[in-house]
């Protein structure tokens, strides 16, 4: 597997930190995103009950829950979500493809506003009403940057 570049503009020097609406769930990242990304697919859209869902990937070496952990629930053959078995709040997505990171959604972040996002993937199932005009790149399905088998199989 090819390893994603650090994000441009990212800060590596202070950690990433974030954790659920209730905060029985917290966690911590210590380097910089690998890279981020807005997934339109059904799938992640009931999960989060969001139109959309922003996911940020952290090194798995350099990620760590500091406080309780989040259930999880397999979503397909090759992924499972993670979200607060407390208040319900989306937390992350784990695919055994990317076993080497944690994606987590970003809108748990404690400043969403240091992370980048690089592109949208899973397009075709973009709700129509939804426009984001932000000129990022727009993938049908996945985006070639990174392995996925998560939605081979429902």
């Amino acid at each position: 597997m090819r390893q994603q570049p650090t994000m441009r503009g990212a800060e590596p020097a202070a950690p990433y930190e974030g954790g659920c609406l209730c905060g029985a769930v917290r966690y911590r990242a210590t380097s910089a995103p690998i890279r981020g990304v807005i997934c339109h697919c059904s799938m992640c859209r009931r999960h989060s009950g969001a139109p959309a869902l922003a996911f940020i990937h952290f090194r798995r070496e350099d990620f760590a829950w500091t406080c309780g952990e989040p259930r999880r629930y397999r979503s397909s053959a090759f992924a499972e979500r993670g979200f607060c078995a407390a208040c319900g709040s989306t937390l992350s997505m784990h695919e055994d493809v990317l076993a080497d990171r944690v994606q987590i959604a970003v809108g748990t972040l404690d400043q969403p506003e240091r992370v980048v996002i690089a592109d949208h993937v899973w397009t075709e199932e973009q709700i129509p009403w939804l426009r984001i005009d932000d000129a990022l790149p727009r993938f049908p399905r996945n985006s070639p940057a990174v392995p996925s088998k998560a939605r081979d199989t429902n």
